[in-house]
């Protein structure tokens, strides 16, 4: 028996992220593969593409589709399933995993005529529990990384997995069976012969992009293959289909495939920003690499969330509704989530435009109902740490306020759709700092003289009083949009006892925060009270040199100061109002206490590893803006200090 290899083709991954970059992928590598196939009738193909790519392909070359359509017709090609906006699959609820394959498999049959019958996955992350919805979706087969594949099988036996009474077959994908530097056409392929053993029907995928597959047809085995197949010639290696491999074949090996991702994202997901080997005995999975990157989990955490509400939105206009289901599927693409080919944590902007994406959807979901908008106050545990947040949907904002540290983590506007609390947290490794907290809105710290001189020089503070304190629920008013944590913890070296009450009362376009800071030892306590708002960067548009945000300060006197275009290292005593401009979003945010504070503002740089080579370069920026005032309390004194923060949209300007 021959040795059954299927070549499987997709597109490089700068088109899924940027769909300015498809024409460019189209004229150098995609004409020129497609129209090999043409010339090759006996050259077998399965290609993979995604419903953002297929549709463009429709839409701006539909030669290309002609193409397609008389190669399927000649039974050369074959196309794979999957989800529309390529997902992480283990991510999506039931609902939306279906919804995105059944929407690329409407899309496929439309183009060529024909349904998928087998399906590929983002980055192998996988899932038993997939089995299911695969199965229920017509997909007889997947095609999975070998690295996936418990080491007592062999890769190239075809397998069949089963969960809850459905199976599915899988063909591994192999990386070690592309042709290595400096091989020969003939070593090449007895390589593939000496991989048949016990007479059984082996099979195995070698997977390449476009342009991957231009220098393999160029190079001289793959020059070799083509005229092997031009000449139907006999082999013990048979370039064949997967899904006519499928069809015929009769012996599958019963395996059990654990959640799992490809190897390249796995060695991201012990550490984070550092590639390690996993020496455990369990695969690493996607739910361990979205602990590893907490700023991957709020994604996800506000995925989840409005994948809920649309799911709960019954009635209504069905037209917006689909709408909202759409802008949600495209939030949940994998390029949002991972780096390809790297496997590292996707930048900053892909998680912008996928919380834009999430808040599109929202803002539809409340348009499609059939009663106005009700603006709400609700607790449950939003991000499954087993602790409840506090969740407001408002008018013109939304907010998720957790009770570690007290902080809004989560700032969505809904006029410009961003999160503005989307802030990372320094890297010693790679920012030359580390923050030993989550950057947000609302970020109390307690300060002696000597680290509040080192605080204001780098934004930096070994001190965990408040910004780690888990604060306590004292009082929760839903109808009033009120509410009161207090949280306690040990000041300096003396440890003394401190306690502060924090309360929130959110309105329709932002918040009024209360402190009272009680000094609970029987000594005095000095010290410096520091309230921290993060601004992240929401526009990835600008010049390396142009900041997205600017200030306006006024004094006690109230002399307004004037712009401040660079925020870096500000220090100003006696402010009283502090205006911050996202001018290229159209809003502003007042920051006003209730009497005079002293200011400070820093732009912290953020750089990151964004290729497999760690290359590291400046991914993200954030505006930090800290209120601070002395304090000086005897035993059992309180302090009491207001902010309010409001968000005020401003018309841009028209060119």
């Amino acid at each position: 028996m021959a040795f059954n290899i299927c070549i499987k083709i997709s597109a490089d991954e700068a088109c899924y992220m940027d769909i300015q970059k498809i024409e460019k992928e189209y004229q150098q590598s995609f004409k020129t593969a497609v129209s090999f196939l043409y010339s090759h009738p006996n050259f077998p193909v399965t290609l993979g593409l995604n419903g953002v790519v297929l549709s463009w392909l429709k839409k701006n070359h539909p030669e290309a589709i002609e193409v397609f359509r008389e190669l399927i017709s000649r039974k050369q090609i074959e196309f794979l399933g999957g989800g529309y906006y390529s997902p992480v699959f283990p991510l999506l609820f039931p609902v939306d995993r279906s919804g995105q394959i059944e929407k690329y498999t409407t899309t496929l049959k439309d183009c060529i005529g024909k349904r998928p019958n087998g399906i590929s996955i983002f980055y192998d992350i996988w899932d038993p529990s997939l089995i299911t919805t695969f199965q229920s979706c017509g997909m007889e087969y997947l095609i999975l990384d070998s690295t996936l594949i418990p080491s007592n099988k062999s890769s190239y036996l075809p397998l069949i997995v089963s969960e809850q009474g459905k199976s599915l077959k899988v063909i591994s994908s192999c990386k070690n069976l592309l042709p290595a530097q400096g091989e020969t056409p003939e070593e090449y392929i007895n390589r593939l012969k000496s991989l048949e053993k016990n007479n059984s029907s082996q099979i195995a995928v070698i997977s390449f992009t476009f342009s991957d597959f231009i220098k393999f047809i160029k190079s001289d085995i793959g020059k070799y293959i083509a005229s092997l197949l031009d000449k139907q010639n006999e082999s013990d290696v048979n370039f064949t289909l997967p899904g006519l491999y499928i069809k015929n074949a009769v012996n599958f090996i019963r395996s059990y495939i654990p959640a799992g991702m490809n190897y390249d994202a796995a060695q991201w997901a012990k550490k984070a920003f550092v590639k390690s080997e996993n020496k455990s005995r369990f695969p690493f999975t996607i739910h361990d690499y979205l602990n590893t990157y907490t700023e991957n989990k709020k994604l996800c955490d506000k995925m989840m969330f409005i994948s809920m509400l649309i799911s709960q939105c019954h009635g209504g206009d069905k037209l917006r509704r689909n709408a909202a289901s759409n802008k949600l599927w495209e939030a949940q693409s994998g390029f949002n989530f991972l780096n390809i080919p790297s496997g590292s944590p996707a930048i900053a902007e892909q998680r912008q435009n996928a919380y834009k994406a999430l808040n599109e959807a929202e803002k539809l979901i409340r348009d499609c109902k059939n009663t106005s908008f009700h603006e709400s106050f609700t607790s449950f545990d939003y991000n499954t740490d087993g602790l409840n947040e506090y969740v407001f949907q408002m008018e013109k904002l939304n907010a998720v306020i957790n009770r570690k540290g007290g902080i809004v983590e989560e700032f969505d506007s809904m006029v410009s759709l961003a999160n503005y609390a989307a802030s990372l947290s320094r890297i010693e490794n790679f920012d030359g700092s580390r923050d030993l907290y989550n950057r947000g809105l609302f970020i109390e710290h307690l300060l002696d003289d000597s680290e509040f001189q080192t605080y204001l020089q780098d934004k930096k503070t070994t001190s965990q009083v408040f910004s780690q304190t888990l604060f306590e629920e004292k009082k929760l008013e839903t109808k009033r949009f009120f509410l009161l944590l207090e949280g306690k913890g040990n000041y300096s070296s003396l440890k003394t006892p401190v306690s502060l009450r924090k309360s929130f009362t959110v309105t329709s376009s932002g918040f009024m925060v209360q402190y009272i800071l009680k000094n609970e030892s029987p000594l005095s306590l000095k010290g410096n009270f520091v309230s921290e708002l993060n601004f992240t960067q929401t526009n990835f548009s600008l010049a390396d040199s142009e900041q997205q945000y600017s200030l306006e300060l006024i004094e006690k006197s109230g002399t307004k100061k004037g712009t401040v275009q660079d925020c870096c290292c500000l220090n100003k005593e006696d402010v009283s109002n502090i205006l911050i401009k996202d001018k290229k979003n159209g809003l502003s945010f007042v920051i006003e206490p209730n009497e005079e504070c002293s200011f400070s503002s820093d732009v912290i740089d953020f750089v990151r590893p964004t290729d497999d080579d760690q290359t590291v370069r400046k991914t993200s920026r954030t505006l930090v803006a800290s209120l601070y005032w002395n304090v000086d309390l005897g035993p059992g004194m309180e302090m009491e200090k207001n902010i309010n923060l409001s968000v005020i949209s401003v018309k841009k300007n028209k060119k």
